[in-house]
């Protein structure tokens, strides 16, 4: 059986996730981060990593951002676009867990 407690926290750990990507994006954008170019000289390890941090805590806002403006331009179809949003309701749902699961680890909650 399903309650509707399950619906909330699930709701709950999506806006979570959700939230966390937008005040990480503007956080990293204050910091003066940009798209990276494309260079012929290799990155270096420790710069791919923070950019692939940065991607998995940033990519559902990204994803409905890039794949609405895609889609107002006509370079993605609706059925497309209503896909990706679901992609980033998912992905967002996860990383929201993970920012849960950490904010309650650290005893903030337990005070």
């Amino acid at each position: 059986m399903i309650y509707s407690l399950d619906f909330l926290a699930a709701i709950f750990a999506m806006a979570t996730g959700f939230a966390t990507a937008w005040v990480g994006l503007e956080l990293v954008r204050l910091l003066g981060w940009r798209e990276p170019e494309t260079t012929e000289t290799p990155l270096h390890p420790l710069r791919i990593g923070i950019e692939m941090v940065l991607a998995a805590v940033l990519g559902p806002r990204l994803l409905l951002v890039n794949g609405f403006n895609n889609w107002r331009a006509g370079q993605v179809s609706l059925p497309l676009y209503a896909l990706l949003a679901l992609v980033a309701v998912g992905w967002s749902m996860c990383s929201g867990v993970v920012v849960l699961q950490v904010a309650f680890a650290s005893g903030y909650f337990l005070a």
